[in-house]
């Protein structure tokens, strides 16, 4: 029974940091939505591209956010060493590259579904902090 309940634990343990990443992931697909403004039409067409685009670009800057998980401590401790500021320089570059590519890549497909003005905002709103999205931010400007 004790191995069972350990199990379980952490089965539940190691399912948290997922959920909490398709959490943020639908709120910045509903976020976006809904700042669009869009018809009942238009959106039941986008919102699936919107959310598949969302998935892509996460994934795209993966290496980064795990390297930087990594330094977290050596970064807010002030010990980061040149190696890895190095590391960490090269995988943001990596991903903002990649990152780009999947932008290119919806380009023409939020273009079917949208307006080039509405394709404008999706890509600005989905940029958009997380501290903006949950209403943290309501006085300041996006960065």
């Amino acid at each position: 029974m004790k191995k069972f309940l350990l199990l379980l634990t952490a089965a539940l343990l190691l399912s948290i940091p997922t959920t909490f990443a398709a959490s943020k992931l639908e709120k910045r697909h509903a976020y976006t939505l809904k700042n669009l403004n869009l018809d009942k039409k238009t959106e039941a067409a986008f919102s699936p591209i919107l959310m598949q685009y969302l998935k892509d670009k996460k994934e795209a800057g993966k290496k980064y956010d795990d390297l930087k998980d990594k330094y977290k401590a050596a970064e807010k401790a002030g010990t980061l060493t040149d190696n890895q500021a190095t590391q960490l320089l090269e995988a943001k570059m990596e991903c903002d590259a990649a990152e780009l590519e999947v932008k290119k890549r919806y380009y023409p497909e939020f273009l079917k579904v949208l307006r080039p003005k509405k394709v404008y905002y999706a890509f600005d709103l989905s940029n958009d902090k997380m501290s903006k999205i949950d209403g943290r931010d309501k006085d300041k400007d996006k960065d």
